[in-house]
């Protein structure tokens, strides 16, 4: 059977499905808000799950302060980004995004036939908001992603700079904020959405709240936008167990606020330890550090000691990420670089 022709030129996304000990690839959290397991008793798996997920969106709102009315919820961010595609690309349209940033804003552009530009990063991974106004007024895209903080560098915007870019185009503006409770201000855009018609922000649990296996993610907009997205949505697309779980960890935000600003002291303390082996690593406001590393075949010499972190390709060579992990993971992490570097210093 022939598939699309841009289907063929895609690679399938492929993660270290590899046997591991330490396992800092993937940007995960902790299992810390259900470590015994969690009671499903309630659930009836013999129906079908409430398509408008209206108990969630109730729980997000209280969580972010926006009506649930504004609130999409689907399984994760790319079923989000997906969505927002096939409501409103057509062949051939414009959209922009930076470099290097989530891969799923191209891979889904190229499916749906748009043109797909990619502004570059900044030689220090810095991202130029005014390069994108520039570019945004010539080119005139339909949709423009901005992750922020950025995966996978954590370079994070002012939301000062967002509101600039919102203000001078006529794009819609996908704002991407999977990492933002993990960020020094956490200075969400979500309460902007009713200020202006070209604004969605994209949330996700799967990272703060350690539930990627979950699969839940959520968009907030106004209420234009969330009807066209709605009238596009598949029904019944979020399971009955994800709904539950959700709203199950929403009634616990006062761990997550400690969770995360236990992995905002762990990323100081493993962006230290780094440096002192002589890499270079990079200003991040996530939860994860982005570093440049020399040694041939890091990723293969820390799989053979069974730990996993981030490689990259293409002009990305030689360039990392490391998920911020528990103390004994990332002293773990730490003392098998040192030996590999040491290694490739008696060379």
């Amino acid at each position: 059977m022939k598939v699309k022709n841009v289907v063929k030129d895609l690679k399938p996304y492929q993660p270290n499905d590899i046997p591991y000990t330490i396992k800092l690839d993937a940007n995960e959290s902790e299992n810390y808000l259900f470590p015994q397991g969690i009671m499903m008793n309630e659930i009836e798996v013999n129906r079908y799950p409430d398509s408008s997920a209206f108990e969630l969106r109730k729980s997000i709102q209280e969580f972010i302060k926006v009506d649930h009315k504004l609130i999409i919820a689907g399984n994760g961010s790319s079923e989000m980004i997906e969505l927002i595609l096939k409501t409103f690309i057509e062949p051939k349209d414009r959209i922009l995004s930076f470099e290097p940033s989530f891969s799923m804003y191209s891979i889904f552009s190229k499916i749906y036939f748009a043109d797909y530009v990619a502004v570059s990063s900044e030689p220090d991974f810095s991202l130029d908001m005014i390069k994108m106004i520039g570019l945004a007024k010539k080119l005139n895209p339909k949709v423009i992603f901005i992750c922020s903080p950025n995966n996978p560098t954590g370079f994070k915007f002012d939301h000062s700079e967002i509101i600039e870019l919102v203000q001078n185009t006529k794009s819609l503006i996908v704002l991407d904020e999977a990492y933002i409770e993990f960020s020094s201000d956490q200075d969400s855009l979500v309460s902007y959405v009713e200020s202006f018609d070209n604004l969605i922000v994209l949330r996700t649990l799967s990272k703060a709240f350690g539930l990627a296996g979950a699969r839940l993610g959520y968009l907030v907009s106004n209420q234009d936008i969330i009807h066209a997205l709605n009238t596009v949505k598949s029904p019944y697309n979020l399971n009955s167990i994800t709904q539950f779980i959700g709203i199950q960890a929403l009634k616990q935000v006062d761990k997550m606020i400690k969770f995360t600003n236990q992995i905002k002291q762990e990323k100081s303390v493993l962006d230290q330890k780094l440096s002192s082996l002589g890499l270079q690593t990079y200003s991040s406001e996530a939860n994860f550090i982005f570093f440049k590393c020399e040694v041939i075949d890091l990723f293969k010499k820390l799989v053979e000691r069974k730990i996993l972190i981030r490689s990259f390709g293409g002009l990305l060579v030689g360039y990392y990420r490391v998920t911020v992990g528990t103390r004994a993971q990332n002293e773990m992490l730490i003392a098998n670089l040192k030996e590999i570097i040491d290694e490739k210093s008696d060379c």
